[in-house]
């Protein structure tokens, strides 16, 4: 099983998601009509990474993946089997939203901080500019479904503290394992695709869970925007890392590295959503 998007999943997005978007977001967030860093790569069922000298680093890390993936399913896909199940209170929706958005507020600084390793390769700083100005919306959109789908107000949102297990994720893709160091050091361009990498999961998430809020909770479409649009956006985050894997992953050295910090990525976030379910189940 694959845990990658589909063709059927980006003309979906494409096609239903961002007209609806386009009518309840104000802000321009959507990829399509902007400078795109390389050519095709917001195409439907892009194939331009196939002739690529490292695909097939793309494809056994896609297979590495999904079988981490496949085996910690219940923990690896954001708590969204739990919004499935209605098991999740509108309280404890509530404090999980709440810590989560410290997350996504940071996240266009942890990947900005990438081109300063990048900065002389033209291609990949344009990828990690473009990638982090998409970012940096979403805390807004976050915040809109705490304030107007949750309750709370904008100040008790900026105010929210992370809870055990979710602080950790401000740490997630960080410079702090000795492994992302050499990484950098190695291949700098690769060590930035860990991140759209790691995000190729997101959009199942992200629908299982819009899905569930409007179907199990009774939510409507007009807070649900920051889950309706990483359905969406980071099919195309998920790509400017596999091009940069396929063009630049050509040495055994720099795999080996990449490989091993995305399982530990990958095997961290799984530890720290359980972390965060059990501090839930307490409250």
């Amino acid at each position: 099983m694959s845990y990658g998007v589909t063709e059927q999943d980006e003309r979906f997005a494409r096609d239903i998601v961002q007209p609806k978007l386009s009518s309840i977001v104000p802000r321009r967030l959507l990829p399509n009509g902007s400078y795109a860093p390389v050519p095709g790569i917001f195409d439907i069922a892009w194939k331009g990474l196939m002739d690529l000298p490292a695909y097939d680093f793309v494809k056994s890390m896609r297979e590495l993946d999904n079988s981490i993936i496949k085996e910690n399913e219940q923990w690896a896909l954001r708590l969204s089997p739990m919004f499935e199940r209605s098991e999740l209170t509108l309280d404890q929706i509530r404090s999980y939203e709440a810590n989560t958005f410290k997350f996504a507020d940071v996240f266009p600084m942890v990947i900005v901080r990438n081109v300063f390793q990048n900065v002389r390769n033209r291609e990949v700083r344009d990828l990690i500019l473009r990638h982090s100005g998409e970012e940096m919306g979403h805390s807004e959109l976050h915040a809109d479904f705490l304030e107007y789908g949750l309750g709370l107000n904008r100040q008790q949102v900026w105010d929210s503290v992370s809870m055990e297990g979710i602080e950790e994720r401000e740490g997630f893709f960080s410079d702090r394992s000795s492994t992302m160091s050499e990484l950098r050091k190695e291949c700098p361009e690769l060590a930035y695709a860990t991140i759209p990498f790691s995000e190729r999961i997101v959009p199942m998430s992200m629908r299982r869970i819009g899905r569930a809020l409007r179907e199990q909770y009774g939510f409507k479409d007009n807070v649900l925007g920051f889950f309706d649009l990483h359905t969406y956006i980071d099919i195309y985050h998920e790509r400017f890392g596999v091009y940069i894997m396929a063009k630049y992953g050509t040495t055994a050295r720099a795999r080996e590295l990449f490989q091993k910090e995305i399982e530990s990525q990958r095997r961290g976030l799984i530890e720290g959503t359980k972390a965060a379910y059990s501090a839930l189940k307490l409250k």
